[in-house]
């Protein structure tokens, strides 16, 4: 072989065509490889995806759903007036074909070509069927008839009831389920359906659909399930999930809102979970016709009504749902509300209205008789006594007389109530933080040999305080300032009506404020005075049933406290000197008397408490 001399200098064996140059033909041959992998994986990757699926949305001109019609999947398109059906649909240069049953969990919707009834009758053609099934009180059977009417228009909501169906073995639960499975819009029904499923239902799913899971009992402990409910009444509410892939890991964010419905033989015991649901109590009862007797006459019925449904929803896809007055707000509203505009202007709308009016106040009574409810009454009634620093062993002893509970000198910490059977003293402390925004600390008191101790107590903002209380249903008296100093304020009690000696005001109307003027009348009717009725300028003093009141006849030492009467200057009788003079100042005696006080008595008194230490 020649040796050939390189530029460098450097020599060099002359290639021979008849040498295999192993590490070029591997170099070829991995990219030939690469190459085939990559153009196999193209291949795989488009077999896989094969075709595109939906089972309704918008298209050009109208709305499209997918049914089973002369025996094959169709796409049913609403174009202005007409009805047309296609086999296929291209929407964004893509192009889509309506799903099979074997890509549905439920029964294929059909057509139905008479004219479509009106909302009014389909709402009675839905509520007889509930009727004829489920044997329960009319009111949830009206109830029932508009989640299914409601069902088919859910895009259009904020917010979404759902519905949990309880009651013993062979009450209905299941049935009325079964019912609403064959006619609400696209639903998974199922028993302990998993958390999986219910996301991959809905992430499959291009319509906001139904979920009715039977058997439900236990889903206290399914946490993954519980944030699923929770979240899912809310329009645009994702469970973000981290999904691992096997070099890389990134976050899924899964739809849960969707009307849900649920039934079980107990109510689940958690909080959140069981305020976003409407509950229909049942009892085994004599329905018109048990499911079990069911024929091929009432099937027939049932999915024409079905198929009733579907088309009412194409043609009213753009009916904007009416805004209705609601007597109620907060989640109840949230709940209720979309029921009353499905059914507003609909013969069932006024017993509904009625109906949910009466359900503020079992919501109320039902917040009452939780832990939480019976804590801010304990809590709120030791504030309205003056307490703006309560200890932690009155709320305690409150609770304890509220509940009927039980101590044990071995467990002086635990509380044992007949209806949330064990309350720690750690729990109440959790909840007073968590509900009531309170905040711990220390503070001395006498114990009762008379010896200083440190004890817990907690101070509350009056604000939230105030909030909380009024979302229990309770109320707090307003705390008035008691100096432009900054000395605290101090209470100022409810006035009562039989109190003798009694500070007390008359409300004016508002066409009336321009006719107050300073004076002292003899009787008058007493009403509670706020902070708000800072525009009242009159104030009056009932006089003793024995006449004048006579000098001295109260003493410092009958008072239990001295509060600002805001917006009132005028003259009275002090109760301590008997003097007449300009004053704005009441006295609260221990016996719950409320009396005009001077300045001067009320500085004597206040020098008088702070002999006393009690500042």
């Amino acid at each position: 072989m020649p040796i050939i001399s390189s530029k460098d200098g450097k020599s060099s064996k002359a290639k021979d065509p008849n040498v295999i140059n192993v590490k070029e033909l591997l170099q070829k041959g991995q990219e030939l490889a690469k190459q085939a992998h990559d153009s196999g994986g193209a291949r795989d990757e488009r077999r896989k995806a094969g075709k595109l699926f939906k089972d309704s949305g918008p298209c050009t001109g109208g709305y499209f759903e997918a049914i089973y019609h002369s025996g094959k999947p169709l796409f049913l398109i609403k174009e202005k007036d007409s009805f047309n059906f296609v086999e296929s649909i291209e929407i964004n240069d893509e192009t889509f074909y309506p799903k099979d049953v074997k890509r549905m969990p439920y029964e294929a919707y059909g057509y139905y070509e008479p004219q479509t009834p009106s909302r009014e009758e389909l709402f009675a053609k839905v509520k007889k069927e509930f009727q004829t099934f489920v044997d329960v009180e009319p009111i949830y059977i009206d109830v029932l008839a508009a989640c299914v009417l409601l069902s088919y228009h859910q895009e259009k909501l904020q917010t979404v009831p759902y519905v949990y169906v309880y009651g013993d073995n062979e009450s209905g639960k299941s049935t009325a389920l079964q019912v609403l499975s064959f006619l609400c819009y696209r639903p998974m029904y199922g028993v302990t359906v998993p958390a999986a499923d219910i996301y991959g239902f809905l992430e499959d799913s291009d319509a906001v659909g139904c979920i009715l899971e039977d058997e439900v009992q236990g889903i206290d402990n399914d946490t993954d399930k519980i944030k699923i409910y929770k979240a899912g009444y809310k329009k645009g509410a994702v469970v973000p999930r981290t999904i691992m892939a096997q070099h890389d890991r990134f976050i899924k964010y899964y739809r849960t809102f969707c009307f849900k419905a649920c039934a079980s033989e107990q109510i689940a015991q958690v909080k959140g979970f069981n305020e976003r649901f409407i509950f229909i109590p049942m009892v085994e009862g004599s329905p018109e016709k048990e499911w079990a007797d069911i024929t091929k006459e009432d099937l027939d019925r049932l999915h024409n009504l079905r198929n009733m449904l579907l088309k009412w929803r194409l043609e009213d896809r753009d009916w904007q749902l009416p805004e209705v007055l609601m007597p109620v707000k907060g989640r109840v509203k949230e709940l209720w509300k979309p029921l009353l505009q499905i059914t507003q202007g609909l013969t069932v709308y006024d017993g509904l209205f009625k109906f949910v009016e009466n359900q503020k106040n079992k919501r109320l009574s039902d917040k009452q008789n939780t832990l939480e409810g019976h804590i801010v009454k304990v809590v709120s009634s030791l504030y309205n006594e003056g307490n703006e620093t309560i200890p932690f062993l009155d709320i305690w002893q409150g609770l304890v007389s509220d509940l009927d509970g039980k101590l044990d000198d071995k467990k002086p910490h635990v509380m044992d109530t007949s209806e949330f059977f064990q309350v720690t003293k750690n729990k109440v402390g959790y909840r007073l933080r968590e509900v009531l925004s309170g905040e711990s600390k220390p503070i001395r008191e006498k114990d009762s040999e008379g010896n200083d101790v440190v004890v817990k107590a907690y101070v509350f903002d009056p604000s939230k305080l105030r909030k909380v209380a009024k979302k229990y249903g309770y109320e707090l008296v307003t705390k008035l300032p008691s100096l432009p100093s900054s000395e605290s304020a101090q209470t100022l009690e409810s006035m009562e009506k039989n109190t003798e000696n009694n500070v007390e005001n008359t409300l004016p109307t508002p066409l009336e404020l321009s006719k107050l003027s300073n004076s002292v009348t003899s009787e008058t009717e007493p009403l509670n005075l706020s902070l708000e009725d800072s525009s009242i300028t009159e104030i009056s003093v009932k006089e003793n049933v024995t006449g004048n009141k006579e000098p001295n006849s109260v003493t410092l030492q009958d008072l239990k406290d001295v509060g600002w009467i805001y917006g009132f200057c005028s003259e009275h009788e002090c109760c301590i000197c008997g003097h007449k003079k300009m004053t704005s100042w009441k006295a609260e005696t221990f016996k719950g008397e409320n009396l005009p006080i001077c300045d001067d008595c009320v500085q004597a008194f206040r020098k008088e408490q702070e002999v006393k230490g009690d500042g």
